[in-house]
């Protein structure tokens, strides 16, 4: 099974008393399951996201949950808020949602993270890195202190995760990280230089980590979205929503893309403005298959 409860389990269908003498089979263990967890066996594909409460990472589980249920593990810094994530994850078809406190900032908690999590699920086949912060310049005002802060959530607790991550996805020899990027990393950005350089710093880790990964079987989408409305944010009329960005991740993540950039609402309008419709969606379907085969 997938995520929560991976591994199948096999039933004896008899006493080790009635089996030839050659040699006993060890005894079959059969784990408990959790709450109102589908037992260990059952099918699924089991999530892990890191940075539980962005609202992009949401809704990518919920899709992801739409497509195959399965048990999902919401690992944040608020709890509180997890469990919230945690119930409407169980409303969207998860067999069980667990919630776990992480903070991406918190360095060298991140291998202690990923092992509860990996407790929990038994095996991880989708992981969702969606933690971080903006801050733009005004923020930071010259302050060293909160500027390293920021390159430490956004760059090096990335990098954490990530390694900690590879080790469990060797070991399975599968599993896939679909890593949430920006699409102004590596800009040069006036008002936001800092954040701009974390991100790119992202970004090249993950698309480099997929590149280590495909060989045992496991690998990563990275995915570039632009303006999104969240609760974090003002609500614009051109910014996309969660779900119309979860939409293109799901549905590239069922491609096996390594890569995606999402267009902008007004890109979109430009696009079908400048190209015929059936061109257009020729052009993406093309796309995928270029993706697929050179794996970028």
């Amino acid at each position: 099974m997938h995520r929560c409860a991976c591994n199948a389990v096999s039933l004896c269908n008899g006493p080790a008393a009635a089996m030839p003498a050659r040699a006993a089979a060890p005894p079959v263990v059969v784990p408990e399951p959790t709450r109102s967890a589908a037992p260990a066996g059952a099918s699924g594909r089991s999530v892990l996201i890191l940075g539980g409460t962005s609202a992009i990472a949401v809704a990518i589980a919920e899709a992801l949950l739409g497509q195959q249920s399965g048990p999902v593990v919401v690992a944040a810094r608020d709890l509180d808020r997890a469990e919230v994530v945690a119930d409407r994850l169980r409303s969207a078809g998860a067999t069980e949602a667990f919630t776990i406190r992480f903070n991406g900032a918190e360095v060298h908690e991140a291998e202690r993270v990923v092992a509860e999590a990996v407790q929990l699920l038994k095996r991880v086949d989708v992981v969702i890195v969606a933690f971080g912060n903006y801050v733009d310049s005004d923020g930071l005002a010259g302050d060293l202190e909160a500027t390293l802060d920021l390159v430490t959530l956004n760059f090096l607790g990335a990098i954490a995760v990530g390694e900690a991550l590879t080790d469990v996805l060797r070991s399975q020899r599968s599993g896939r990280i679909i890593a949430v990027s920006s699409r102004p990393n590596g800009w040069t950005m006036e008002h936001a230089g800092t954040y701009a350089a974390s991100k790119a710093g992202f970004d090249t880790y993950f698309a480099s980590l997929a590149v280590s990964l495909r060989p045992v079987g496991a690998d990563v989408l990275v995915i570039r979205p632009p303006g999104v409305n969240t609760p974090l944010i003002e609500n614009h009329s051109s910014f996309l929503t969660p779900e119309e960005v979860a939409v293109e991740v799901v549905q590239a993540f069922s491609d096996g893309m390594a890569e995606l950039t999402i267009l902008s609402r007004e890109e979109r309008r430009l696009a079908r403005r400048s190209f015929p419709r059936k061109l257009l969606g020729r052009v993406r379907r093309d796309m995928r298959k270029v993706s697929r085969r050179i794996g970028v």
